[in-house]
């Protein structure tokens, strides 16, 4: 029996042409005369299979190697079958070398079928989608194939060329949306090292670099980044130092900026030299909504500048002048502005100079506007008159929701006549009425609380005159002079009449007992304490008994209640007597008034 490795090449050596179907290892060998087999014309061989062995596609490849090298081995012994024993010159015969593979194996494309030809299409087809799949995965997920678009390793080179050290927050947040980094101490140099990572990063949206004295050159630097770096939408520069020249350089990048929507250049010494900048970008740039320039240097010439840009600007929200160096004419301009302005919602002018003038012009911009929601004018030395003024424009504004106007000295009388306009106007939006470091009186109070009550408003103040208290100081001034005085214009104010009150309790010498006294004047409305009233007693009274000639008018020389010259003497009374003949009392032509006396008739 042969063995199986004869068998294959035995069916591989009379495989059929490739228009035929190929046998499987399991079909039985067709025995045949070789010279029949020999002679056999190419053109006339009919396609041998076996009808219970029809093999599928897949299995047509199982042997394919074997195939082609027994085809092969055939064709150079004249299309005869090799059998193990082949001569050694066959096998070992010259070898074409386009006709083998890589792996050193014969390939024929004469027995190249069409299932073998679509094999090849379909792993050329597959090498293709796989080099596209590849491709999308670097560009979906480019972290996985050390793609540096944060700049984490340009700036850590950066840092190395320039001899300073890499900043480790920076590093550590490089790939925040939001990067904060208030008062780190870059510096001008730092700055510059930074700059490199934020021209290609991807991820950083919102750049706070607040309090790091980055200067001008830091601010030149910086404009070059933002030129090229179309994801950072806000910039907060406040507190850097960057001066009129750095304040100009940051401009000129806003003019052609269309990314940037907020930027924050608060306390920076800019100076009028770069008011024509920033004016050209309120011409130009259509995307700047919020621009905070507050506690600059701008002058009264910035003023002029600015008045025109914000009168024809329409798209920007936020602006903040507010701390810098405008005068009166300067300020009123800027309110100018704002009577003209369509697209403002939220202005400051604090420390602005406004004055009264000024004010005046804010009533005119309140009647006017109809976009304004927030204004700030506190600080702006605005007297009574303005304040008035600033009531009429409060009384026609129906748009209006935040008014801040604390600290100014229109005090507690112009509060009230503004929020006594807020009250009269039923279509007003205020919802926060602001009159910081500003005392007000018990009604602007009362009317406080019925806003608030209402509409729901938030008033702020410093609280409320104790008007009570001020009173009573100067009553207690008063007290401290003359108590008994006092004592005697209280009652009269609380419309207590004495006589009434005492004479009933009252003995001969027109005294009574300090405990019965102090008991009376208490359940009286009279405006006195407790210790008042101590103090009152204690000044009338002699040996535990008030003596209320003084409240009457009365000398202690004068005579008794019922006579000018006689006492009318009783046993109860006599001890008194002699004590008042002690004092040396005398009588004299003074009387006790006839509503003193009530029912005691006088003689």
């Amino acid at each position: 029996m042969s063995s199986t490795s004869d068998v294959f090449l035995a069916v591989s050596a009379q495989a059929p042409e490739p228009s035929g179907k190929r046998h499987s290892m399991l079909t039985p060998v067709i025995e045949a005369d070789d010279e029949a087999v020999t002679d056999r014309n190419p053109a006339d061989k009919a396609e041998i299979s076996h009808p219970e062995f029809d093999i599928s596609s897949e299995e047509k490849q199982i042997f394919l190697t074997e195939s082609q090298q027994s085809e092969y081995v055939a064709s150079k012994n004249g299309g005869m079958s090799i059998s193990g024993d082949a001569p050694e010159d066959v096998v070992d015969g010259p070898v074409v070398s386009e006709k083998f593979n890589s792996d050193g194996e014969y390939f024929d494309e004469m027995y190249s079928d069409s299932s073998s030809e679509d094999s090849d299409t379909q792993s050329k087809d597959g090498d293709y989608e796989t080099d596209l799949e590849f491709d999308e995965e670097k560009w979906l997920y480019p972290e996985r194939f050390d793609i540096d678009l944060t700049g984490k390793a340009k700036y850590v080179k950066t840092c190395e060329d320039m001899g300073i050290s890499p900043t480790t927050y920076f590093i550590k947040h490089i790939q925040d949306r939001e990067l904060k980094m208030k008062f780190h101490g870059l510096g001008p140099q730092r700055m510059k090292a930074l700059a490199v990572p934020l021209q290609m990063n991807t991820n950083i949206e919102i750049l706070n670099l607040e309090g790091n004295a980055i200067d001008e050159d830091g601010a030149i630097c910086l404009t070059k980044v933002l030129r090229e770096n179309f994801f950072i939408t806000e910039l907060v520069l406040a507190e850097n130092n960057l001066r009129t020249e750095g304040g100009k350089a940051i401009g000129e990048m806003l003019i052609n900026n269309r990314n940037l929507y907020k930027v924050d250049l608060t306390n920076n010494d800019i100076g009028d030299g770069a008011s024509a900048t920033f004016c050209e970008v309120l011409n130009n740039n259509k995307l700047l909504k919020i621009m905070l320039l507050g506690n600059n240097s701008f002058e009264d010439e910035g003023a002029r500048l600015f008045k025109s840009a914000i009168s024809d600007n329409t798209t920007l929200e936020v602006l903040d002048l507010s701390w810098n160096n405008f005068k009166n004419r300067g300020a009123i301009l800027l309110a100018e502005a704002l009577q003209e302005n369509i697209g403002l919602k939220s202005f400051n002018m604090a420390m602005d100079g406004l004055g009264r003038d000024g004010a005046e012009a804010i009533a005119r911009a309140l009647r006017e506007n109809r976009t304004l929601l927030e204004l700030d004018i506190s600080l702006n030395r605005i007297n009574m008159e303005g304040a008035i003024a600033l009531a009429r424009g409060v009384k026609e504004n129906d748009t209006l929701t935040v008014l801040k106007c604390g600290s100014n000295p229109f005090d507690s009388e112009g509060a009230m006549e503004i929020l006594e306009a807020v009250d009269m106007n039923d279509s007003s939006e205020l919802k926060l009425l602001d009159f910081s470091n500003i005392m007000v009186k018990m009604n602007f109070a009362k009317l406080q609380c019925r806003l608030q009550d209402e509409r729901g408003m938030k008033i702020i103040n410093e609280g409320v005159i104790p008007e009570f208290a001020r009173t009573n100081s100067a009553r207690l001034t008063a007290f401290r002079v003359d108590p008994i005085g006092t004592f005697k214009n209280n009652a009269e104010r609380a419309d207590v009449d004495l006589g009434e009150l005492l004479v009933p309790y009252l003995d001969e010498e027109y005294s009574l007992d300090i405990k019965e006294f102090k008991t009376i004047i208490k359940n009286t409305k009279i405006d006195l304490s407790s210790e008042q009233i101590n103090i009152i007693a204690l000044r009338l009274s002699l040996d535990g008994r008030v003596q209320c000639r003084t409240l009457f008018d009365i000398n202690e020389d004068e005579g008794d209640r019922s006579s000018g010259n006689s006492r009318v003497e009783s046993p109860a009374n006599t001890d008194r007597s002699d004590k008042s003949e002690r004092r040396g009392s005398r009588t004299n032509n003074k009387m006790i008034p006839p509503k003193f006396v009530k029912n005691h008739v006088v003689t």
